[in-house]
């Protein structure tokens, strides 16, 4: 799960210090867990990544308000190169910039009611984007976030470029007069600034030729972009207020929704039409639909929907050729479709040669195939035999059941070790959800009672960006007691034969 803002700990007055390393320069000067760095000389610090320009001097006079309230001023000299040996509870300080979009496939639309309310978090932030890879549409940017991005050269750059048309763009983002992206790349171009570049495909709209296009416009602006993922929509069984819009114009409307727009940490603003009826009541809409929507015309009625295996063979077929040119002419593949597609269409995953340096890695390209090779490394450790007899379950989404089915073929040649893999179907969010991130203890709890294992490993994408809490906030010892059966946690296949290593010597 990728990260996610506690907006309870961004006070607006700077950063927050969540430990001080023993024996580092901020323990030296009496800083403490609680207090909060205000300002580095005349710069009021922002965010982490204020800090760690200003801190990058010879000189350097702190602000520090301490956790009783005293404010304290320290002038250092140090080598540019030290920092203050600190960590903070939030990288960001100041306000988080939220989304103003209102794409058909928002996720957060499909989410039940309930959850904690950081999971209903609409951020659209470009510093999220440069510290931890979060894909953001670049359509709420004033000119002063121009300008910084400039003068600290935060690249690279993650955008949501969905289409490269400004009609299709638009639609994908649901709103109208969207900024040019490619516009906006060249831009950040002049300033230095690498991209990579995301699309989320929705069948029958900014797929075929409109992805086509979208591609190669991208292409062309190299080598400031470097890398181009195609990831398929994702749908949940739920929509606001449990209502399931079967086209991408009932999808936009959903953002429009009193509940929908009172969930969010910050009001998202209504459609034109809609306002002016709000400001003045009794006067009758120019058009009952959404404006918006009703001048898009017959696009917003394409339904929306999940890829078909046969769908994701076509988007593969579309993409792997042009890949294949780009590798022919740059030497890099560049553009890819994420592992799902591949899995949806019962293919085989690329050589890692063709997926370069991973640079989508986190946006799920190339993931499958670096399991793979990983694996075929990591089971030459395995042991012969464990010391008990063991029954263990590989817990997974029904998606990556097939391939944990490979491992689990070799995992069972090792005696008194029985394996079953498990795959979960999510009926929490709906049995089109496949995928491992997703689970939710609910679901895989009465599974695991089930199943008559031993032990269990679970995913650990299951689990959020601190691998504590499930997304229904449940921890692994919550499921140890619940289930009966005792979990770990598995990232990868070193985890794995680690874990299983443990049990050839647990007497």
């Amino acid at each position: 799960m990728e990260y996610q803002p506690d907006l309870k700990q961004i006070t607006g007055e700077g950063g927050v210090i969540a430990s001080v390393t023993p024996g580092g320069l901020g323990a030296t000067l009496g800083l403490k867990p609680g207090d909060t760095l205000v300002a580095i000389g005349q710069q009021r610090l922002r965010d982490v990544i204020d800090y760690r320009f200003a801190i990058a001097e010879e000189s350097v006079t702190l602000r520090v308000r301490t956790a009783g309230g005293d404010e304290q001023i320290h002038q250092i000299n140090k080598d540019p190169d030290d920092d203050l040996g600190i960590e903070f509870t939030e990288p960001l300080f100041d306000r988080l910039r939220t989304c103003n979009n209102k794409c058909p496939f928002c996720f957060l639309t499909q989410m039940p009611k309930g959850f904690r309310k950081t999971l209903y978090l609409k951020d659209d932030d470009y510093r999220l984007s440069f510290l931890y890879n979060n894909f953001v549409t670049f359509t709420n940017l004033t000119e002063e976030d121009w300008q910084r991005i400039g003068e600290q050269r935060l690249s690279p750059m993650n955008i949501s470029v969905h289409a490269t048309d400004p009609f299709w763009r638009g639609l994908m983002l649901g709103k109208r007069d969207v900024p040019d992206v490619r516009e906006q790349i060249h831009r950040l171009g002049a300033m230095g600034i690498d991209v990579h570049a995301q699309i989320v495909a929705c069948p029958g709209a900014n797929d075929g030729e409109v992805l086509r296009q979208s591609i190669e416009d991208l292409l062309a602006l190299q080598p400031i972009v470097q890398s181009i993922a195609v990831v398929p929509v994702g749908l949940t069984k739920y929509r606001f207020d449990g209502k399931r819009p079967s086209t991408i114009k009932a999808a936009i409307q959903v953002h429009e929704t009193p509940d929908w727009i009172n969930t969010n940490w910050e009001p998202q603003p209504l459609w034109e039409e809609q306002k002016l009826a709000q400001d003045q009541p009794g006067r009758p809409l120019h058009n009952p639909e959404m404006g918006f929507c009703s001048r898009l015309g017959a696009a917003t009625d394409i339904p929306l929907r999940c890829y078909t295996g046969a769908e994701a063979a076509a988007v593969i077929d579309l993409i792997e050729p042009i890949g294949a040119r780009c590798r022919t002419e740059t030497g890099f593949t560049l553009v890819y479709p994420s592992d799902e597609f591949y899995l949806l269409a019962e293919r085989t995953v690329p050589p890692a040669e063709q997926y370069d340096d991973m640079p989508q890695y986190s946006n799920g390209v190339g993931m499958v195939r670096d399991f793979l090779d990983l694996w075929a490394r990591a089971r030459r450790k395995l042991p012969a035999r464990l010391a008990q007899p063991t029954s263990l379950a590989l817990v997974c989404g029904t998606l990556a059941a097939p391939l944990l089915e490979q491992v689990a073929q070799r995992l069972r040649r090792i005696e008194g070790l029985t394996i079953n893999v498990l795959p979960i179907t999510n009926h929490f969010f709906g049995e089109t959800v496949t995928v491992s991130g997703l689970l939710t203890a609910q679901d895989l709890i009465p599974v695991l009672r089930a199943s008559g294992c031993t032990r269990a490993l679970l995913p650990r994408v299951m689990f959020n960006y601190t691998g504590e809490r499930t997304i229904d906030d449940y921890t692994l010892h919550q499921i140890t007691e619940a289930s009966g059966v005792p979990v770990a946690l598995a990232g990868d296949p070193d985890e794995l034969v680690r874990y299983v290593r443990a049990l050839a010597y647990d007497v």
